[in-house]
């Protein structure tokens, strides 16, 4: 994914095609991060049949057939390491879970807080725009979660640029957001100092 950041309508508008352009791309990580950990492909794929079937739009739960129950297992043991501050090891497992189906968005918000934790703030933005790209651009915090990295990183400049956007998805009627909405205002308000 570029650097650029992008806008709210050009994520609903364009999130099909940049779904599918980064297909490959996810397809060629996934491969060479589970040849990392394994010398051959495992279930009996070879690891052109994976990458293929990964290109073409597949995620590994279809891929090997894993059940929900054990992907939720999985889950829940990531949530008890981020619990525990242990961002390195829940890092690797949020990881894996967004290979596994990188279309659920609560594994790129939970890999984001991972290297926010870590203080790698640029992967942490990374991770907040694929939640920004698999949610269609329609929640705001994955907006703050970037603005903030941005001005962890002393990037007022971008962080504006996108609590701005991101202030603009918040309903100012809804109870839940309003707290939102007061925060994105806080974060506006150091950008211009």
């Amino acid at each position: 994914m570029s650097d650029q950041l992008f806008s709210h309508s050009d994520v609903v508008e364009n999130n099909d095609s940049e779904v599918q352009t980064l297909l490959p791309n996810l397809a060629n990580i996934t491969v060479g991060y589970l040849k990392e950990i394994f010398y051959v492909a495992p279930g009996g794929k070879s690891w052109d049949e994976i990458e293929n079937e990964l290109a073409k739009g597949k995620v590994l739960k279809e891929i090997y057939n894993l059940t929900d129950d054990y992907i939720e297992a999985s889950y829940q043991e990531t949530k008890v390491k981020l619990e525990e501050h242990d961002f390195n090891g829940a890092k690797e497992l949020f990881l894996n879970l967004c290979l596994v189906n990188p279309g659920e968005p609560k594994y790129w918000g939970g890999l984001g807080k991972c290297f926010e934790g870590l203080n790698q703030y640029e992967e942490a933005i990374e991770c907040y725009k694929m939640l920004t790209l698999v949610t269609k651009g329609a929640e705001p915090l994955p907006f703050l979660c970037i603005g903030f990295c941005y001005l962890k990183l002393k990037d007022k400049k971008n962080a504006l640029e996108v609590l701005e956007e991101g202030k603009d998805i918040c309903d100012p009627h809804d109870h839940e957001q309003r707290t939102m909405l007061e925060q994105f205002e806080n974060l506006i308000s150091v950008c211009n100092q």
